[in-house]
């Protein structure tokens, strides 16, 4: 993955995963990714409040000097969006939200093809 656009993706997962509060996988990664920069950064740069383009830079001059660092970064950035990309979520007229993982089938109010009903 190019350099500056894993920055990119990592700062904006750890900055949404701080405004998450519910539970789930793609909350459980989006928080491994905060955990692990916070932790990087710990004395450096505090996470929580930072502009993303900060972050962002801070990601990119430290990917840039530690390849592990880069590669464990990486790593959790791609399990992120793995999960991010095998969820459909779908929202109802009277509000409630549906999310589902890795569903073969159909979703109630999910339109397949052209479907006649007589």
């Amino acid at each position: 993955m190019e350099l500056s656009v894993l920055a990119l993706q990592a700062a904006n997962i750890a900055l949404w995963a701080i405004d998450k509060v519910s539970g789930g996988a793609l909350e459980k990664a989006g928080a491994d990714v905060l955990e692990f920069l916070t932790k990087r950064f710990q004395g450096k740069l505090q996470v929580r409040g930072t502009k993303p383009e900060l972050l962002e830079a801070a990601i990119l001059s430290e990917a840039e000097q530690d390849g592990e660092f880069r590669n464990n970064l990486e790593k959790l950035v791609n399990q992120y969006q793995q999960i991010q990309n095998n969820s459909v979520s779908q929202n109802t007229q009277s509000g409630v939200n549906v999310n589902v993982w890795n569903n073969p089938g159909t979703v109630i109010g999910q339109q397949i093809g052209q479907q006649f009903f007589r």
